[in-house]
């Protein structure tokens, strides 16, 4: 046994003998490095499937045959990467917009004449197609996709394809969603007309252009009428989705044609092009495209943070590993005895648990390849664009190897411990102790405290990659000094209970089993304690930053105003009377705002002796009419009804504040603004407001300045920015309409009755539903689920250790029973080990959550916003949560072990026999 190559073959022929007699220690290491290789196998599998490359971009987006995709062109020139049309950017303004037919002329003249342009236009139209007098979500599109040159972009699964004006094929979301089928008759009725077309459904289609889209689609002008489809600007041009050419043909869309197409402000896919992109000296404004970026800060945590996973997972295994070193100790001793060398012992003992995390690892990751496979055919099942099912072989032997170095990882302090055992001591069944050297546990807390510094120092300087890798150093650090800490922990024992008393020594003499047990509970409760902290800061954030739309119980039924035309009287009446029949409604009131078109953008902006440092922008956070003060947020007494922009003579406003703001409705009766924010009033009373319209004919133009009296809320419930006056809209120059029903409750509505009124009103109306329920802690469940996995992890631990404890205790036990002590020693001495190793890890576990909490809080602080005037983000200390972590977790490990525990020693084989 002094080669190296027989040496190895002993190695491991001992360690399969030693897998196999130990099956159970053996199935718990491998448990513990397969189940997260398989978790990361799986999730390779879906996320490498999910990830479409050029090519793969190019299947889903042209099909089989398509040569190009052509995205509409305003006129406006721009530079685009050859693979990514939507990466671009801006050069120049060019003279004019083009309108839709002279791109299309442009386009026309670019491409080859042996080619031909298909028309793809989609445009919503959810709020006017009805189905049975129901209204559905769907988007209408039109496009020949039977085309001969488009082969494989959309599929047809039931049915044929449209055929003449009025036929329309469903996708396959939409007849989940909404029911439809093939034969059924709706009706649409395009923006700004006044007749209904009727549409029959023909067929169903799916397809990766279709996954996951509620449309229906017709034949080119079989559904839009000619002043929808030709509008470049206005009302309904804002709600076109994608208005796209296919070009199909003999002849490739080469670089020079994307290039001139793109002076047209047209951005393009080309097959030929991805196949054969051109050299970067061909791309012109290369330097302003978005390149690849790599956000080596966000790597790095990522690093870090799957380190610290691999670390959790070595310390789990760590206790069993321990395990099968204590047990074979003889085996070990034996062979030391006949002459193996120290090496001989350490490879045997790495070799063992390297062969069960490989082997474990291995196994793991086919079933997570597996798994990946169910898991991508069940969200193909909906509608998910999946092009193919992507298995790199690479990441699974990273993960494999992972797995078995973690394994070997786990096994270096045993295999340590192992070649320099005393052989006699092994052979005769005597164990020793020897303290802790001093250096190691100076250099041990030295680096716990070093990581502590740093993390606080990087936080503060905005470092958060040096924050994250701080955390995970003083956790190495405290996990390198368990072993001292226990030791300290013994020479407490003196005035403790004889239980407790024998449990804290007997730990501390066999520091080999204990401190793994006290690691990994120590890891598990730290990033569950840390994970418990930030939530709370993260719920305290969310809690202060919250706006409420109106008193609670208070409902917001808003309608579609994105034609520019408002909600009709008598439909606002009829979303009144549905709100009554389904809610428990006490007073109701239409409310105007401007439309969703996009059209129109109302500013005030703040007076001479309010503005912001000269390092903000002016005008931040008065967007859209809230009127905040340096800041994106003002105090949460304020409401915020979703951003709107509300004209009311004080009726909509009285139902939407309960009644609590007298002095408000009164000066809006008299044509007064309201504001929440003094600073945007200025020294003649009066707020200036800018009104800017994106359809301007010169977008360079001054923007027009209106000025309005007005005066400062003074309700205790106001609207957070400006409320203003209905007879303000004539002075903007904008029209305030009708846009939806505000109402209170006499009490608040069930999630049922919100549920019911809403679908009733959407498949009537179209209008949507909302009600005030007040700040809610979406969090809870996270924070249950981290309070109940640190658990489990940490009674994993200790129970492993446990276990040796008591096999290794059997001697004292019997000591014990013979000078008389009682059955339920046993019990009480598993009870108080268990207690002993669950109190030390759970306590560092806890203090080490504390500070990495704090640690990410002050990250959290260093990226608010640069015009809070506060910070929102608190550490938060969830006492409750913390103490039964604290005082759970170790009382909760007693009691098991207790139950757990045999009262009476099972006979014992003699050694020999």
């Amino acid at each position: 046994m002094t080669g190296w190559f027989p040496a190895g073959r002993v190695a491991l022929r001992l360690a399969r003998r030693d897998v196999w007699r130990n099956r159970g220690r053996s199935a718990l290491v491998a448990l513990m490095i397969a189940l997260p290789v398989l978790g990361m196998s799986a999730v390779s599998v879906i996320a490498r499937s999910d990830e479409l490359d050029p090519q793969d971009h190019v299947r889903v987006a042209l099909g089989e045959k398509a040569q190009a995709l052509v995205y509409y062109g305003d006129g406006e020139p721009i530079s685009q990467r050859p693979d990514d049309p939507l990466d671009n950017t801006a050069v120049s303004r060019d003279e004019g917009e083009l309108t839709r037919a002279e791109f299309l002329g442009r386009a026309r003249r670019i491409v080859s004449d042996r080619d031909v342009l298909i028309t793809d236009d989609r445009h919503w139209g959810s709020r006017s197609i009805r189905r049975d007098g129901r209204l559905i979500d769907a988007r209408m599109r039109e496009l020949d996709y039977d085309t001969p040159g488009l082969g494989g972009l959309i599929e047809q699964r039931e049915g044929r394809a449209p055929q003449a004006d009025g036929e329309v094929v469903a996708t396959g979301t939409l007849v989940r969603d909404s029911g439809v089928r093939v034969g059924d008759v709706l009706t649409y009725r395009p923006p700004g007309s006044g007749a209904d077309i009727v549409l029959t459904v023909v067929g169903i289609v799916g397809g990766y252009d279709v996954a996951d889209s509620s449309e229906l689609i017709g034949r080119t002008g079989g559904i839009f009428p000619a002043d929808l489809r030709d509008a470049t600007t206005g009302p309904f041009f804002e709600q076109w989705d994608d208005r796209t050419l296919l070009v199909t043909g003999p002849d490739p869309v080469t670089w020079d044609q994307v290039l001139d197409l793109n002076q047209l402000g047209s951005t393009v896919l080309s097959r030929a092009v991805v196949e054969n992109p051109p050299p970067s000296s061909q791309v012109p404004h290369e330097d302003d495209l978005a390149d690849d970026y790599t956000d080596r800060s966000g790597v790095g945590i990522v690093a870090v943070v799957v380190g610290l996973v691999l670390l959790q997972i070595a310390l789990l295994a760590g206790p069993a590993i321990a395990v099968g070193a204590r047990r074979n100790q003889r085996s070990l001793a034996l062979l030391a005895a006949t002459g193996a060398q120290a090496r001989h012992l350490r490879a045997v003992l790495l070799a063992t648990n390297g062969l069960i995390g490989l082997v474990s690892s291995l196994v793991a990751a086919g079933l997570g390849v597996a798994v990946g496979r169910l898991a991508i055919a069940g969200l193909r099942s909906r509608e998910w664009t999946l092009v193919r099912t992507d298995v790199h072989l690479s990441d699974l032997a990273v993960l494999v190897v992972a797995g078995a170095g973690t394994a070997v990882a786990a096994s270096l302090v045993p295999a340590r411990q192992a070649a320099r055992m005393d052989v006699v001591a092994a052979l005769t069944g005597r164990r020793g102790y020897a303290p802790p050297k001093l250096r190691v546990s100076a250099a041990a807390f030295g680096v716990a405290v070093a990581g502590v510094v740093v993390a606080l120092v990087a936080a503060a300087g905005e470092s958060a990659f040096l924050a994250v890798a701080g955390l995970a150093t003083a956790e190495v650090g405290l996990v390198a000094a368990s072993g001292t800490l226990i030791a300290l922990a013994a020479r407490s024992a003196v005035r403790m209970p004889f239980a407790v008393r024998f449990a804290l020594r007997d730990a501390a003499r066999q520091r080999a089993r204990t401190a793994p047990a006290v690691a990994a509970v120590l890891a598990a409760v730290a990033g569950g304690s840390t994970g418990l902290v930030f939530l709370a800061a993260q719920n305290h954030h969310d809690d202060l930053i919250y706006r409420a739309s109106s008193v609670p119980g208070g409902v917001w039924a808003m309608a579609d105003t994105a034609d520019g035309q408002g909600q009709p009287a008598a439909e606002a009446a009829e979303a009144e009377a549905t709100l009554r029949r389904e809610l428990p409604i006490d007073s109701a009131a239409a409310f105007f705002r401007l439309t969703y078109s996009g059209d129109v953008f109302l500013r005030p902006t703040r007076s001479p002796g309010a503005r912001c440092p000269d390092d903000q922008t002016e005008g931040m956070g008065t967007y859209n009419g809230m009127g905040e003060v340096c800041s994106f947020r003002t105090d949460s007494k304020f409401l915020a009804p979703y951003g709107e922009v509300l004209f009311d003579d004080g009726t909509a406003l009285r139902v939407v504040t309960g009644g609590l703001a007298e002095a408000d409705y009164q000066a809006l009766a008299e044509g007064f603004a309201v504001t929440t924010s003094p600073e945007l009033i200025w020294p003649d009373g009066t707020v200036h407001v800018e009104v800017e319209r994106m359809s301007a004919d010169d977008p360079d133009a001054e923007i027009p300045v209106v000025r309005l009296k007005a005066v400062e809320a003074q309700g205790a419930g106001s609207l957070a920015g400006v409320v203003y006056p209905i007879g303000a809209a004539k002075a903007l120059g904008v029209e305030a309409v009708r846009g939806g029903v505000v109402a209170t409750t006499s009490r608040m509505p069930t999630s049922e009755e919100e549920a019911a009124a809403e679908k009733e009103l959407k498949e009537t109306l179209g209008m949507y539903v909302t009600v005030e329920r007040g700040y809610t802690n979406d969090l809870a469940v996270g924070l249950v689920a981290l309070l109940i996995a640190s658990s489990v992890v940490s009674l994993i631990g200790t129970f492993t250790a446990v276990g040796l404890a008591a096999a290794e205790s059997r001697a004292d036990v019997s000591t014990l029973a013979a000078v008389g002590a009682g059955p339920g020693v046993r019990r009480r001495l598993a009870a108080a080990q268990s207690g002993v190793i669950a109190t030390l890890g759970t306590v560092l576990g806890v203090f080490s959550g504390v500070v990495g909490g704090w640690v990410l809080v002050l990250v959290q602080q260093d990226n608010e916003f640069p015009g809070e005037t506060r910070s929102y983000w608190e550490l938060v200390l969830p006492w409750e949560l913390l103490l039964t972590v604290g005082v759970g977790i170790p009382l909760l490990a007693g009691l098991i072990a207790f139950a757990g525990t045999r009262s009476r020693l099972p006979l014992a084989r003699r050694i020999g026999q």
